[in-house]
């Protein structure tokens, strides 16, 4: 794809819903398009059970590295874990999560400096800007943005809409990277990396950010869940988590613990010449306070139609 193609994803290809025109119209005009864009580029996720961790591929019964494992339906398959996975990502252990939404994209500076500058926040990296192509602003927000702004940005997004948005949980991001919960390695088009084709294309730019949606999306209609940044996610990091949380819902272990000092990141992106650090199943701990290479998408965490949630009573559960 041509560089010159890549603003398509912001200007005529998503317009607004014809059920969201109008509707935030009290708001400041840029901020008005802002809401219709990104309500138009959220993607349903249905809920249901998926085994969650390194799941695997499966292999012949005949191979002594294989092991037998439950799956989500309650069959039992032969399989050997893909490598590159520390063992924070075990045991694969079965999941059930409603529905809800997350966006096709990650935050784009664009996005994000509208954000700081209708909130009267410093631009983030300013003095990287015309200098530094990780800057532009249609690419992935990157640099410059800890867990506490990134989440910051999905509320200022509720308070605006009065949707429950905030940062997906670290099961709904990988749910929704793995197309609801395939067993694949990658969270590209076609579960592997094509450099060139669903990856960068192999010259070395292993810390070049790219503008966001180059490249194909996952079969769920989500882009750069593999390749490009770092995502946070809503949860404390524990490397108990697996063994110890809850398995419906699970939103990572409470505040407090002695572990819960970082939070987590998913979907390493760049920094990798073996592409097997960039499995979909890594789970990557981060201070708290850590700017130097996550950036985020945000999740509406409701599984009703936006149409109902927009029109339903304040205060009212959604």
């Amino acid at each position: 794809m041509a560089l010159a193609a890549v603003g398509f994803w912001y200007t005529s290809a998503q317009t607004a819903a014809p059920a969201f025109e109008g509707h935030f119209s009290k708001h400041p005009p840029e901020v008005q398009a802002l809401i219709e864009r990104t309500l138009a580029n959220m993607v349903f996720v249905d809920g249901g059970d998926f085994m969650m961790g390194n799941v695997g591929y499966e292999v012949p019964e005949d191979d002594p590295n294989g092991e037998w494992l439950e799956m989500a339906d309650g069959s039992m398959s032969y399989r050997i874990p893909f490598p590159g996975c520390e063992q924070s990502c075990y045991p694969v252990h079965k999941v059930t999560l409603s529905g809800y939404y997350i966006h096709k994209y990650e935050t784009a500076i664009r996005e994000y400096d509208l954000y700081t500058k209708t909130n009267d926040l410093p631009y983030i990296k300013a003095d990287q800007r015309g200098k530094n192509p990780n800057m532009e602003p249609d690419r992935a927000v990157y640099l410059g943005v800890d867990w506490h702004a990134a989440q910051d940005y999905c509320l200022w997004l509720a308070d605006l809409t009065g949707l429950p948005f905030d940062l997906p949980t670290e099961a709904q991001w990988e749910y929704a990277a793995r197309s609801r919960g395939q067993a694949v390695k990658f969270a590209t088009n076609s579960g592997d990396i094509e450099p060139g084709v669903n990856y960068e294309d192999g010259s070395g730019r292993y810390n070049w950010i790219d503008p966001v949606g180059l490249h194909p999306p996952n079969p769920l209609g989500l882009y750069d869940m593999t390749g490009n940044a770092n995502e946070w996610v809503r949860d404390w990091y524990s490397p108990f988590a697996y063994r110890q949380g809850p398995r419906v819902d699970p939103v990572g272990p409470p505040d407090g613990d002695r572990w819960n000092t970082r939070k987590l990141s998913r979907g390493f992106g760049r920094g990798n010449s073996d592409w097997n650090g960039n499995l979909i199943f890594r789970r990557i701990p981060r201070e708290i306070d850590f700017t130097a290479g996550n950036g985020f998408r945000c999740a509406i965490h409701s599984e009703k139609p936006l149409e109902l949630l927009l029109t339903r009573e304040p205060g009212s559960n959604p």
